[in-house]
């Protein structure tokens, strides 16, 4: 039945019974089935597409939060005695390495009045979003 099938094809219909399955395991009993359809995207990528009621996205979407809700008491933040959160300690590697050296500033002279012309005087009209004054060096 599938021998006309692309391996990616394959895959794709796998990966679609899979998470069907997988699905039909943690959802609740009252929740209704989604339908899980396998393609291959244009860059040959085994994909499903998922398409799911109301109920079905609410039930999942409890079942994600509760999920995240027990990874962060497995894990959770480290606190101080006033709820605060306590950063990171700096990485070893960072810690050592020195801090760059200031860059000596170029030489280059001081720019003047001199070395600017004022622009022409505005009077009225459409105006334009240029500078008021040019470098003329």
């Amino acid at each position: 039945m599938t021998a006309h099938l692309s391996d990616s094809d394959r895959q794709a219909l796998r990966l679609a019974h899979d998470l069907r399955e997988g699905m039909r395991q943690a959802l609740p009993p009252q929740a209704t089935a989604p339908s899980v359809s396998p393609f291959v995207d244009p860059t040959g990528r085994p994909s499903v597409l998922m398409r799911m009621d109301e109920d079905t996205a609410r039930a999942m979407m409890a079942l994600l939060a509760e999920r995240r809700f027990e990874q962060a008491q497995r894990h959770p933040e480290p606190r101080r005695a006033d709820g605060s959160h306590v950063p990171p300690p700096p990485e070893p590697a960072l810690a050592a390495v020195p801090p760059p050296l200031p860059v000596p500033p170029q030489a280059v002279p001081p720019v003047t009045a001199a070395d600017f012309t004022p622009a022409p005087a505005h009077h009225g009209g459409a105006s334009t979003l240029l500078p008021t004054a040019f470098h003329t060096r």
